[in-house]
This record gives structure tokens, C-alpha cells and sequence, in this order.
């Protein structure tokens, strides 16, 4: 399984893709990140019973639920009257639906592999080619032994490993707007200081 971070991650990229240029927003950043780590939350009725992944990578880890969530927050913001719903509730769409993208590109060590993407349509678990990111095994039988396969040596090298995706993505997204204003400024005509060629 993916862990918060790789998922943070991917709701920044989400956050990055929809927000208006200017300067950043932290409310949508928020919500993008929450979003992005939503899906996970099927650990806590687990945890409640004492198996943690018995309802993990069910209902929450699929496209209607990522479609019932983009519906429901623009439901809640329009009636809230906040600004821009209609975004907001993109952001916090795409932010759900990357957690499945993650997911589904993640190693599973533990069948069944993958997610059942299209439940209720299909009950296939679908896994990409190929996997990008780690997993961490967590122990099932307790939620004591949940939380200890978090903290083993082997987790924290992948906690250590999602933190450089993390901060590899913010500067890549960083780079790749400031090198998009620099050529703005070159295309109107106008030196990196602001003023304009002569």
C-alpha cells in the first residue's frame, strides 16, 4: 500500500492542475490533499473491529465513489455559496480519483493485487503493468500489529522514499511554473527584472 505521502503527492499535482495562476490558495491545497488521502479511511471501521484491512481497497477505492465525491462537495460548496464551487469540487475530485491512479500503480506483495476500480460494474482487482512505488505489509490481525508494520525498518525506508517524491514533486511543479513565467516574460518582450527590452 501507498502511504500518505506518495498520496499527498498526487493531490498537490491535482491541486497544481486546477488552481487559477496567481498565488497559492492553501484552502484548496488543503482540500486537495485531504481528498487525496480519503479513500484510506476505509482503515478506520477496520481498526474499530479490530481487523484493519478488512475494508480496505473496497468501495472507497473505486470510480463511483470518486464520482460520488466530486458530486457531494459541490452539492456542500454551493450550498455553503463558496466561491468557485464548481472548482473546488474539481480539485477534490481529481484529488480522490489520484489516490486510485496510486494505488493501482502500487506493488502489492499480499494478493489480491490492485483495486477494484470498477465495483460495482466488475469485481476484477486491476494493477498497472508495472509499479512505481513500494508497499508496506501491515499486519492485519491487530491494530497493535497495524500500527507496529508502519514503523518497521523496511516501512520506514518506504516513508523515507514517499517524503523524496513528495519533496521531488512540489519543486518539479515549482521549476516548471517558474520556467513557464520566464518565458511568458521573454515572449512579451520583457527582461527578468520586469523591464521591458530596449
Amino acid at each position: 500500500m501507498a502511504l500518505c505521502l506518495a498520496h499527498a503527492a498526487a493531490g498537490y499535482l491535482a491541486y497544481e492542475a486546477l488552481r487559477p495562476a496567481g498565488r497559492q490558495r492553501a484552502g484548496l491545497l488543503a482540500t486537495a490533499v485531504l481528498f487525496a488521502n480519503a479513500p484510506d479511511l476505509d482503515f478506520l471501521p477496520g481498526l474499530a473491529v479490530g481487523d484493519p484491512t478488512v475494508f480496505h481497497r473496497g468501495a472507497t477505492h473505486t470510480v463511483v465513489a470518486a464520482a460520488l465525491v466530486t458530486a457531494v462537495v459541490l452539492a456542500v460548496a454551493r450550498r455553503w455559496r463558496v466561491a468557485r464551487a464548481g472548482r473546488v469540487a474539481a480539485v477534490a475530485g481529481l484529488a480522490y480519483a489520484s489516490h486510485l491512479v496510486v494505488d493501482w500503480m502500487t506493488v502489492d506483495a499480499v494478493a489480491p493485487a490492485g483495486i477494484r476500480l470498477l465495483w460495482p460494474v466488475s469485481d476484477a482487482w486491476l494493477h498497472a503493468p508495472w509499479s512505481v512505488l513500494g508497499e508496506i505489509i501491515v499486519d492485519p490481525t491487530s491494530r497493535v500489529g497495524f500500527v507496529r508494520s508502519l514503523i518497521t525498518p523496511m516501512a520506514l525506508q518506504t516513508w523515507v522514499r514517499e517524503m523524496g517524491v513528495l519533496a521531488a514533486t512540489v519543486a518539479l511543479v515549482h521549476l516548471a511554473r517558474g520556467l513557464s513565467g520566464l518565458r511568458d516574460m521573454v515572449t512579451a518582450g520583457e527582461s527578468p527584472e520586469g523591464e521591458r527590452d530596449t
